[in-house]
C-alpha cells in the first residue's frame, strides 16, 4: 500500500488487494474476518498509513466522482446509447431486408419445383408424341412418292439383264 498523501500515486494492484482484503473482513465466518484484518494492520504499520489517511484514500478514490468527469461519462454513455440504436435499427432494416429477399426466393423455388413436375409429368407424352409424329411423317412421305409415281408416265421397263452379262 503507498503513501496516502497523494492519492494519485497509489497503484490500481494494491486497492485490489484492499478491496479483495475489506471483502473479507465483511465474510461471516470469524477466522477470516480476524485475519483479514490483521494483514491490513500489517499493511497500514509497514506503510506508516493511518486511519484517518485509510478513510481519505476510500472517500477519494470510491466517494464521489467529481462533476466534470460525471458529464464526460454521461456524455460518453448517451453517445454509445444513440450509436447502439442506430446499430439496432440497421440491424432490423437488414433483417427485414434478408426476410423478403427469402420470401421471394421461397416463392421462386415453389414456382420451379411446380414447373419441374409439369416437365416431368409430361416428358413420356413427348416422346411418344415426337416417335408417332415421325412414323406418321415417314408414312405419309412413303404415300406421297407412291402417288407422285402412279401419276407418271412410266416408261418401258429396262432390261438390266445385259448389265449382267
Amino acid at each position: 500500500m503507498a503513501r496516502a498523501s497523494d492519492s494519485k500515486d497509489i497503484d490500481p494492484r494494491e486497492i485490489k488487494i484492499l478491496s479483495d482484503i475489506l471483502a473479507l473482513v465483511l465474510d461471516e465466518q470469524p477466522g477470516h474476518a480476524a485475519t483479514a484484518l490483521e494483514r491490513i494492520r500489517q499493511m497500514a504499520r509497514r506503510d506508516g498509513v493511518t486511519g484517518g489517511a485509510l478513510k481519505n484514500l476510500f472517500i477519494t478514490r470510491i466517494g464521489t466522482v467529481p462533476q466534470r468527469d460525471t458529464a464526460t461519462r454521461e456524455r460518453g454513455l448517451r453517445e454509445r446509447v444513440q450509436d447502439l440504436e442506430h446499430r439496432l435499427s440497421q440491424s432490423e432494416t437488414d433483417t427485414r431486408t434478408a426476410q423478403l429477399r427469402l420470401g421471394r426466393c421461397q416463392m421462386d423455388m415453389g414456382l420451379l419445383q411446380v414447373e419441374v413436375a409439369t416437365f416431368r409429368m409430361q416428358k413420356p407424352w413427348r416422346y411418344i408424341a415426337m416417335t408417332f409424329a415421325a412414323g406418321a411423317g415417314l408414312l405419309v412421305g412413303i404415300a406421297g412418292t407412291q402417288f407422285y409415281h402412279s401419276l407418271t408416265d412410266t416408261r418401258a421397263p429396262i432390261d438390266r439383264a445385259a448389265y449382267l452379262r
